[in-house]
């Protein structure tokens, strides 16, 4: 018997928290407006940075 889809999904999980750098990252799910979201792939494309390393740069910019 083979692996059920469930623990396919929970090992998926466990190698997709990891950086590839090993750090331990948290899960962060939202819905964004159209035009948040236009926004943010524009910056993507400008920067040529990931939409994680944009969102963790505005969250760091906003608590400092």
């Amino acid at each position: 018997m083979g692996i059920s889809n469930a623990d396919k999904q929970r090992r998926y999980r466990e190698r997709a928290l990891k950086d590839p750098d090993g750090l331990l990252l948290t899960r962060l799910q939202v819905l964004l407006c159209p035009t948040a979201d236009a926004t943010l792939k524009r910056i993507c494309e400008r920067t040529g940075k990931t939409k994680r390393e944009i969102v963790e740069a505005a969250i760091l910019h906003f608590d400092g």
